[in-house]
């Protein structure tokens, strides 16, 4: 298949996997028992180390030896770490471009420190050996404020957490754009009251993408 067409069939899988993959985290939500299938010919699967796994049946992801890796998605609605949460002052949980390019950064060197480590190499144009991830950031709710908009220099906040962020991602085949998966997860990194702020939203978020990465280091290895 030549490249801009393979390129362009992807895009459109993409497109289409996206909405599932918003789908999928809406039965994570509101359903206590997930539908067996979704669109897509995606199957539910149980045994999981994500949260919420659909899988192609006759999926073989031991094929595949190197990854393309996205850049990692976050939405303008995804933004606002503190939704239904009260406003004060000048302060806001809305994440700006700093912040998010923060975040796509970390998220990028832990998905690639860990999965190398695993015997993955990291490819910018994919072949039949290679994974597409596609990933998006389909919630945040941050503990703090983003301080750049602080009220006051000197002003903390103390919080039970660190807040919560569930990432969603598509998995497809690099051959042809096909999508072999669509998986789920949420992480909370702490439960312990603390001091909460830039650092330590960053470092949570590091923690949360490292669990996202084991996660697909095991669907890829079928452990």
């Amino acid at each position: 298949m030549r490249p801009l067409v393979r390129d362009a069939l992807f895009s459109l899988s993409l497109a289409a996997a996206i909405g599932i993959t918003v789908l999928a985290f809406t039965l994570l939500n509101v359903a206590a028992a997930p539908p067996h299938k979704i669109e897509g010919g995606l199957v539910h699967h149980e045994d999981s180390s994500f949260k919420l796994a659909y899988v192609k049946p006759g999926a073989n992801f031991a094929k595949f030896k190197t990854i393309q890796l996205k850049t990692l998605e976050i939405p303008p609605d995804a933004r606002d770490g503190g939704k239904g949460r009260m406003k004060r002052f000048r302060e806001s949980y809305i994440l700006g471009d700093k912040e998010v390019s923060a975040l796509q950064t970390a998220y990028g060197e832990t998905m690639r420190d860990i999965l190398g480590k695993a015997g993955y190499s990291f490819v910018d144009s994919p072949d039949a050996n290679t994974l597409i991830v596609a990933p998006v950031v389909l919630k945040i709710r941050l503990n703090a404020p983003v301080e750049s908009t602080r009220y006051s220099g000197n002003s903390r906040t103390y919080s039970q957490g660190g807040g919560s962020i569930t990432i969603g991602a598509v998995l497809a085949d690099g051959s042809n754009g096909e999508v072999l998966a669509q998986v789920v997860d949420h992480s909370y990194p702490s439960d312990m009251w603390r001091l909460n702020n830039r650092v330590t939203n960053l470092a949570d978020a590091k923690i949360a993408f490292a669990k996202w990465a084991r996660a697909l280091k095991d669907t890829l290895k079928g452990e």
